[in-house]
Formats: C-alpha cells, structure tokens, sequence
C-alpha cells in the first residue's frame, strides 16, 4: 500500500469527515486528495456566478455561504454542504450564484481535476457522481 502525502492542504481525514466523500474507502481518499485542494472565500465575496463556466464545485469545511438565483435567495449552506455540482455533472453553466456570509473555507475541486479523477480513477468519480446526482434527483 501506497501513502499518498497530503496534497495543497487536502489529507485523507479531511476527505472523509465530508458527507459528499463518506462513502469512500481511506485508500480511495488518498487517492483523491491529489485532485483537491483548499481556498478560502472572504465575506460578501463570490465563489462564483450565476451563468459563469463550471470551473469548480465546492463541499464547505468551515463558514456559512448563500446561494441565490436572479436576486432571490435560494438556500443557507454550512459545513458539510456541497455545491457547483450541478455544471460539474450536467456540463451547464452556473444555476446560481454563490457567496461567502462568512469566512469560507471549502474544499474544491476543478473541472479538470474531475476530468482527470474520472481517467485515473473512475471508481472513485462514479462513487462521487453517484452522491452528487441523487442529490441532484431528489
């Protein structure tokens, strides 16, 4: 067995403390963490915008963050709570935009990194995909 070092502040434990990444082996979230990595998102900012390009999707570690479409709120999300899924899997452009309420700190993974996860490693992705769309389902 290979141990995979921790990866742009990203570690196993990380990984599976999120309810998006529970139903991973520790072996698959070592594996995963090379394709995330941490950012944090000041208040009042955006993570991103309603009608931008799907660069990312998001499970949020620490903070509060608010999505909202054509000026109306839609949801309150907090620690555990995942998002930007939605172009991630339907290849669409942003449904709502997100903001920080207060200091975010997600962790993220890119399009391409997903990509890249989906070549390398498609069990892990399908296991992923499979949470993301049930969520997207009900």
């Amino acid at each position: 067995m290979t141990t995979v070092p921790p990866s742009r502040g990203v570690d196993a434990d990380r990984i599976l403390e999120q309810p998006l990444f529970a139903s991973l082996t520790r072996l698959e979230a070592e594996e995963f963490v090379r394709y995330c990595e941490v950012r944090h998102v000041e208040p009042g900012h955006a993570v991103f915008t309603q009608g931008g390009l799907p660069a990312a999707f998001f499970v949020i570690e620490s903070g509060e963050a608010e999505a909202a479409a054509d000026g109306q709120s839609l949801r309150q999300m907090g620690p555990g709570d995942w998002f930007g899924e939605v172009g991630i899997v339907q290849h669409a452009p942003r449904t709502a935009t997100v903001s920080a309420v207060s200091r975010l700190t997600v962790i993220a993974m890119t399009s391409f990194e997903f990509r890249r996860l989906e070549a390398e490693h498609p069990d892990i992705a399908a296991t992923i995909k499979r949470t993301m769309q049930e969520r997207l389902q009900s």
